[in-house]
């Protein structure tokens, strides 16, 4: 029911409605893949970006396709409805950790190579970040598989 419930708020764009949704269906079944993948999006939304970079670099992981192989009509993604709000902000903003990150997990699931872009700012503004460089090593990987 949970799920159900989540799809309609996650269509309707009430994300904070879906996220608790889906917060209820991965405490009753951890591994559902497509519950974790909205959550990633309503986490961006909601502000709680830890989280959504903690499911996201979970789902990439075990099946960063999973993410890259969005069908924005089938899946009802929001992605590039998101990305037009948030590209271009103001300067002070664009050159933050946090805006860079919210692009760079919002456009793997429309465009890959986008989404590198953001991540390999990222990985300059933060050389050390060990699951940032996870991120960059999985794309890579993926890219040259399909090329």
């Amino acid at each position: 029911m949970s799920e159900m419930l989540g799809n309609q708020y996650f269509m309707a764009r009430n994300y904070s409605a879906a996220q608790k949704e889906f917060e209820e269906v991965l405490l009753k079944y951890p591994d559902n893949r497509p519950a974790k993948k909205k959550l990633v999006v309503c986490y961006t939304q909601t502000r709680r970006l830890k989280e959504s970079f903690a499911y996201f670099l979970d789902i990439i992981k075990t099946d960063i396709e999973f993410i890259v192989k969005t069908d924005t009509i089938r899946d009802d993604c929001p992605c590039a409805e998101l990305i037009e709000k948030l590209e271009p902000r103001s300067t002070n903003y664009l050159d933050t950790f946090d805006y860079n990150l919210t692009l760079g997990i919002i456009w793997l699931y429309c465009d890959i190579l986008q989404s590198k872009h953001y991540f390999t700012k990222l990985k300059k503004m933060e050389p050390s970040n060990l699951d940032i460089e996870a991120v960059c090593v999985e794309i890579d990987n993926y890219l040259l598989k399909v090329v």
